[in-house]
């Protein structure tokens, strides 16, 4: 509760300050933010603590607010700088921190009423940030496919929370707890609206038409948080439902086994290096999905793990993405060429950061995928087989995009606008690197849980 208090008298504080300063000052005032949150993972890690009346914190939920606060900051930091958004950027940020103070209250609510609407609000903002600096062309259509898919979705969830709240007069989520002998109906109902958020496949399809759309800064968001709050959501719901592995659970196993080889078929096709790095994250979305259906410890540290790491590692992609087509006005493969070989270090941040995603020892990516593969071979030997097939295949589109971006050659030289990097993307490319080094040597937290 002290955090949102901190929030909203900071930014109340920065209504009041001069619009060159109120960037700097809405930065700094994340950085605060994601500070205090940490005082959060002070606890056993063992139980939730709570808060208030309306709040409480555990080890999962105090993982993804710092990741928020860290997240939504390094996008304001990145935005600030880039043509697009200048002379509105005011708005901008005003609406990031709208959505930062709605996802936070999202992972710390304790009643799955609060928590639907929360969950569903966030998809305010974010549609304003795609309608407004969004692409000129596909910017109408990607929005429809958002609300259609994510409203749609949840909408089977509202009827189970609202049967909850007619059956048991409370839909508190840390004392009910209730196992029966659900149907495929009922569960399908609970999980399709989290599982389109991940998103699984084959629910997929919304997410390469917003990320193309969309700004460097919402998509960096939208890769970085908004991802990973289907995860959270299917955490929850699994300990308020006593879930165990059950039917459907295996059909989820086996369609997301199916979808990280398609994440991967379809990267090695894609020419658009944002398109590229949205597939990309609908095939590692697989790993979360398959640790947490598993219905193990190592299944759920793992998933944590893919989750907190992909968020830092796709929004640095996006970063990159933004940095580099701010060099040539495109974010095609070829045109960036020029402007990679142009500019030594931000070739060589293209070969950390791809490392990185394709999970190269000691990126803490490769401890997700080992225990999420244990899990999944725990249930049935056989799912090496995808899962050795997916490597394979993201090894070949990894190389494939930074071997065409440092070392191919164009038939037409492309201008490079070298006063469009400046030192304050290269920073925020720092700061999403730090935090994977803390996941490496923390990562054993969320066994505690």
């Amino acid at each position: 509760m002290s955090l949102l208090i901190l929030m909203v008298l900071s930014c109340f504080c920065v209504v009041f300050l001069n619009k060159k300063d109120q960037v700097v000052a809405v930065i700094n005032c994340f950085g605060v933010w994601s500070a205090f949150s940490l005082t959060y993972w002070g606890g056993s890690g063992v139980s939730w603590e709570s808060l208030s009346e309306l709040f409480c914190v555990d080890i999962y939920s105090s993982s993804l607010i710092s990741l928020t606060l860290w997240v939504c900051g390094i996008s304001i930091m990145v935005s600030s700088a880039l043509l697009n958004l200048r002379g509105t950027f005011n708005l901008f940020w005003v609406l990031v921190t709208l959505l930062a103070f709605m996802l936070v209250q999202c992972f710390m609510v304790n009643t799955l009423a609060m928590f639907y609407v929360l969950f569903e609000s966030t998809l305010v903002p974010m549609i304003s940030i795609i309608g407004i600096w969004g692409g000129q062309f596909e910017r109408v259509p990607s929005i429809q496919y958002i609300a259609a898919y994510t409203v749609g979705g949840s909408f089977p969830l509202l009827l189970v929370f609202t049967a909850m709240e007619l059956h048991s007069g409370s839909s508190f989520m840390w004392f009910i707890c209730s196992k029966m002998d659900f149907n495929w109906i009922f569960w399908t109902a609970c999980f399709l609206g989290f599982l389109i958020k991940l998103p699984a496949y084959p629910f997929h399809t919304w997410l390469p038409k917003a990320h193309v759309q969309a700004p460097v800064g919402g998509s960096v968001i939208l890769a970085g948080i908004l991802l990973k709050l289907g995860g959270y959501g299917i955490t929850r719901l699994m300990m308020l439902f006593s879930y165990t592995l059950e039917s459907f659970g295996i059909f989820v196993i086996v369609l997301s086994l199916y979808g990280s080889v398609y994440g991967a078929v379809m990267c090695i096709r894609q020419s658009d290096v944002k398109k590229l790095i949205a597939f990309s994250s609908v095939s590692h979305m697989a790993f979360p999905v398959i640790g947490l259906f598993s219905c193990t410890e190592v299944g759920l540290v793992g998933a944590y793990i893919m989750l907190v790491s992909h968020g830092f590692i796709s929004s640095g992609l996006f970063v990159l993405c933004g940095i580099s087509s701010e060099l040539v006005h495109s974010r095609k493969i070829k045109a960036m060429n020029e402007g990679v070989r142009a500019i030594p270090s931000l070739g060589f941040i293209w070969l950390v950061m791809i490392m990185a995603n394709l999970g190269v020892p000691p990126c803490p990516v490769i401890i997700s995928e080992v225990l999420s593969v244990v899990s999944a071979i725990a249930l049935w030997p056989w799912v090496f087989v995808p899962l050795a097939l997916y490597f394979v295949l993201s090894g070949v589109y990894s190389f494939s995009l930074y071997c065409q971006l440092t070392t191919s050659k164009v038939k037409h030289k492309t201008e490079v606008l070298f006063n469009e990097v400046t030192l304050k993307d290269m920073k925020a490319m720092y700061l999403l690197l730090y935090p994977l080094v803390e996941v490496l040597f923390k990562w054993d937290l969320w066994a505690m849980a």
